[in-house]
């Protein structure tokens, strides 16, 4: 094991969401210093007060150096009380970039998530994607559905409601950020039919938003 082997995984983890300084890197570090192959680590995050998101990391060793990487891990999404609803995929990681814990936990609940993707011929691109559950791939994964990144306006959907935060322009670049990632974010409606607290998340394959009463549990919804 070297020194910037395991400062590299580190960051790998804590920018795709996993954390830093915690009893997941402590894990890696004993991994690496028994040189194998390849080896898997565990972890489990809770976003919310229903569900639980267990994720198995898998790391392997280059076969030209010494040097390992993080290439995917396993997302399963289990909800307290009703295993019907779990949802599981494998989310593939290179050279450090992919979906994030956040997102995957997002992706798993049926939201859309504005990434930088690359396509086969090393072009770079933008795109919401958002997993299929009526369908799955030969590996037993959801398939993906993409919506390019310029067919759908955000911040003109938000506009279309009287939504406060907009008027603000740190509040409304943190709203557009938070939606991206696919969150269901809260925010304050102050029109004539519509007020106080709402919850709102992105919907590009309509070009909208959707809304939601802020007391309403939407986990799960596909």
């Amino acid at each position: 094991m070297t020194t910037n082997n395991l400062e590299f995984l580190n960051n790998d983890l804590k920018f795709l969401g996993f954390g830093e300084r915690s009893l997941l890197n402590q894990h890696l570090e004993a991994q690496l210093q028994r040189e194998q192959t390849s080896f898997e680590l565990f972890t489990e995050a809770f976003f919310d007060g229903d569900t639980k998101l267990e994720a198995k990391l898998y790391f392997s060793r280059s076969t030209k150096e010494n040097f390992y990487f993080f290439n995917k891990y396993d997302a399963l999404l289990r909800y307290a009380g009703d295993p019907d609803k779990d949802r599981a995929q494998t989310f593939y990681i290179s050279r450090g970039h992919g979906v994030t814990l956040k997102e995957a936990f997002n992706l798993l609940q049926g939201r859309a998530v504005f990434k930088l993707l690359t396509s086969r011929s090393g072009i770079q691109y933008s795109a919401w994607i958002q997993l299929n559950f009526a369908e799955k791939d030969r590996h037993d994964n959801y398939v993906f559905t993409y919506y390019r990144g310029g067919r759908f306006d955000l911040e003109k959907a938000l506009r279309q409601h009287p939504i406060r935060e907009l008027e603000f322009d740190e509040m409304r670049a943190n709203l557009c950020r938070a939606l991206q990632r696919g969150n269901l974010q809260p925010v304050t409606f102050e029109g004539a039919e519509k007020k106080g607290k709402y919850l709102v998340e992105a919907n590009p394959s309509l070009n909208t938003i959707n809304i939601y009463p802020a007391a309403t549990r939407v986990a799960g919804a596909a």
